[in-house]
């Protein structure tokens, strides 16, 4: 029986989008933080797409980025998770069960890879949300599972569709092509995750 993922663990794909409308509100803080800042904006992106946004056309320089990228994110959850497990304060603990969260893995992975981090949030947004759909669908062998019965229209569409539709189909064709490759960083970042969650 497929395991289903606790609600807390996908609060790391909302929080994003709560964060930038808090920072919209309280304005001006990446003013003060220097150019810096300024450069990491574009990597800073949730990692589920909602349904304003547009697939990105990743390429192949991309897909390999983006599992150079989620080594890189599962080696920062598990270096938290080792912080959170020894913390001796509650704000130690809180700070490392933070630094566990893609608001945080997903722009550190993308200053790792230099010029080829540039696309990785947008990469990872696009390849994330195929995999969730195909791992709801029971397409590949994924940790996730969704209850049919009182979900959204627009997560109830998204248990028909063609996954891959969205994306361009050159896109399309480089994910399918290494999707054995891939399936596995997946499942591995996502269970790690959801315990963390």
């Amino acid at each position: 029986m497929r395991r289903s993922i606790p609600v807390r663990a996908l609060l790391p794909l909302l929080l994003p989008s709560v964060l930038t409308l808090l920072a919209a509100g309280c304005g001006g803080g990446a003013a003060n933080t220097g150019d810096t800042a300024a450069d990491t904006t574009a990597v800073v992106a949730p990692a589920a797409a909602s349904s304003e946004e547009a697939a990105y056309a990743f390429t192949e320089a991309d897909l390999d980025a983006w599992e150079r990228g989620l080594a890189k994110e599962i080696e920062l959850v598990r270096a938290a998770q080792a912080r959170a497990s020894a913390a001796a304060t509650p704000q130690a603990r809180g700070e490392a069960t933070q630094a566990q969260w893609a608001e945080t893995t997903v722009p550190q992975a993308a200053q790792s890879l230099g010029a080829a981090g540039v696309s990785y949030a947008a990469t990872r947004r696009t390849v994330h949300r195929v995999l969730e759909t195909l791992d709801f669908q029971g397409k590949i062998d994924g940790p996730m599972s969704l209850d049919t019965t009182n979900v959204a229209p627009e997560l109830r569409a998204r248990m028909t569709m063609d996954p891959y539709a969205e994306l361009a189909p050159a896109s399309a064709a480089a994910l399918r092509a290494r999707l054995d490759r891939v399936v596995p960083r997946w499942i591995e970042y996502v269970k790690l995750t959801a315990v963390a969650g």
